[in-house]
């Protein structure tokens, strides 16, 4: 119990330091040097948590609006949500289809060698590129793929979804193919094999099953390369999302209160995606 204070304290203070950055940064232009006014730190925490014993979230700056941020963050939060819990989701589904359940196909082979050339591209450049194409598509059949107003709706909403999966895609898909072979090598799969036994039922009984505890261990990493695409989506296309605290103020505040909602929105995540590999594992894998 110690330990999880600790460990709650600690992340407190590291979110309100990153937060803070603006404030006790500051460039001496006559020295060329960065001065850090670190000392300015316990006043930073004291109002922080004066304002939200309040009961209050803050106020942020919108052009030449102040704003209180509780009356704007709700649907930021859920927008947010949204892409991530769809993206990550999307993301482990597709990884398990093409890395153990269509396997043997060659349409996977296929898949399998477009996913390693995208790879090898930087996260940033397939975004800028998946967003030149859109346009492009645009251009050519008049359909409209993506819309960079934040009043667009779902149009807004399915890109930067589809972006946001790419990353997770990538590294689960590898991992589980690597797994796949790894596991197919096992004696056990060779005498469920020599026994009989059905693709589908080996697949779900016995590769899944030993492939599971390893995406689990990597689901916090997943969810970390969802939420570093986000930070980029959301602020390129113009998304209504919660980095709108982040990005358009230099006050402590509304950033905090940003990178405190991204955290809640990775704990959400996690905590949704556990329950469905338990309800998968209750309803199709037998123990």
């Amino acid at each position: 119990m110690a330990r999880i204070i600790q460990q709650i304290i600690i992340i407190f203070l590291l979110i309100l330091t990153l937060a803070a950055l603006p404030v006790i940064i500051e460039v001496n232009a006559g020295e060329k040097s960065l001065e850090w006014n670190v000392e300015q730190l316990p006043k930073i925490y004291g109002e922080f948590i004066s304002e939200i014993s309040k009961g209050s979230l803050g106020t942020y700056q919108l052009g030449t609006q102040v704003r209180a941020i509780e009356e704007d963050i709700g649907d930021n939060f859920f927008t947010s949500l949204k892409v991530m819990l769809i993206g990550v989701i999307s993301a482990i589904i597709i990884s398990l289809i093409f890395g153990i359940f269509l396997s043997r196909f060659r349409l996977t082979k296929v898949f399998n060698a477009f996913m390693n050339i995208l790879s090898t591209i930087p996260d940033f450049i397939i975004i800028i590129m998946s967003m030149i194409l859109a346009v492009k598509i645009y251009r050519w059949t008049g359909i409209r793929v993506i819309s960079l107003r934040p009043d667009a709706g779902a149009l807004n909403l399915w890109f930067p979804t589809f972006l946001v999966a790419i990353a997770p895609t990538l590294y689960l898909f590898k991992l589980i193919s690597v797994k796949y072979y790894e596991t197919s090598g096992e004696d056990y799969i060779k005498t469920a094999v020599a026994k009989g036994m059905s693709l589908n039922y080996i697949n779900f009984q016995h590769v899944y099953k030993n492939i599971e505890p390893f995406i689990k261990a990597e689901l916090i990493k997943v969810i970390s390369l969802a939420i570093g695409n986000l930070f980029i989506i959301e602020y390129i296309m113009n998304v209504s999302g919660i980095t709108k605290f982040i990005f358009q103020s230099n006050q402590v505040q509304p950033i905090a209160i940003g990178l405190f909602a991204m955290l809640l929105i990775s704990g959400i995540v996690y905590l949704v995606v556990r329950i469905v590999f338990y309800l998968f594992k209750r309803g199709f894998i037998y123990e």
